[in-house]
């Protein structure tokens, strides 16, 4: 079962530069050789609210995401991290089983939504999400590549993930009648909704 482990903080403007050196030199490669979790995605939220640089991890399972946190070298490199960061915040994300999982080869922009599904809807956003809001979104141009449920870390607890090569289709989408609709009908079904439109940081090679 794949299983993505988020980081989330925000850079201290004095430590920009060095923020960007150190994650790309030194964190991302030093992580990734753990073997036990790839980072495959870093991020700069453009809209919705902080921390607004996020890296996204991807492990095999839970176990090796709490055997990640147990390593010498990854609280070596946390610990550094924090010199040049601040409001460091982590999730650890299971996959609902709604969206099969992708991971796009192109570079690419994301606009993911997150909320809590209201109990006693369940089933109704279950038929509503398949029938009619991902068939929608895809036809706006917003490719759904994941649906996953926070399993430790703050809420909300339902994140979805959306993905295109331009962010031209995000804008257009969220003024189109269809995504109001869309967005009209949903907000009964959950708590807490909100939304983030993410742009690579250009940390990755």
């Amino acid at each position: 079962m794949t299983v993505k482990f988020i980081q989330y903080c925000d850079v201290l403007s004095e430590h920009r530069e060095e923020f960007g050196d150190f994650l790309s030199k030194n964190y991302i490669p030093g992580i990734n050789d753990t073997g036990l979790l790839k980072i495959l995605g870093s991020w700069y939220a453009v809209s919705g609210e902080g921390p607004f640089h996020i890296l996204e991890g991807v492990a095999d399972s839970m176990a090796q995401v709490h055997a990640l946190l147990e390593q010498e070298e990854f609280i070596k490199l946390n610990r550094l991290m924090h010199f040049v960061s601040t409001n460091y915040r982590t999730k650890i994300l299971v996959p609902t089983g709604r969206v099969e999982s992708l991971l796009p080869e192109h570079t690419n922009f994301r606009f993911n939504h997150h909320y809590d599904v209201i109990t006693d809807r369940y089933d109704t956003y279950e038929a509503f999400m398949e029938n009619e809001y991902i068939p929608a979104l895809e036809g706006l141009g917003i490719k759904m590549i994941g649906s996953w449920y926070v399993a430790i870390g703050p809420g909300p607890n339902i994140v979805t993930e959306g993905s295109c090569t331009d962010p031209k289709r995000i804008l257009e989408a969220i003024g189109s009648e269809t995504y109001r609709r869309l967005t009209a009908k949903l907000l009964p079904m959950v708590n807490g909704f909100g939304s983030k439109i993410l742009m690579p940081s250009g940390l990755l090679p």
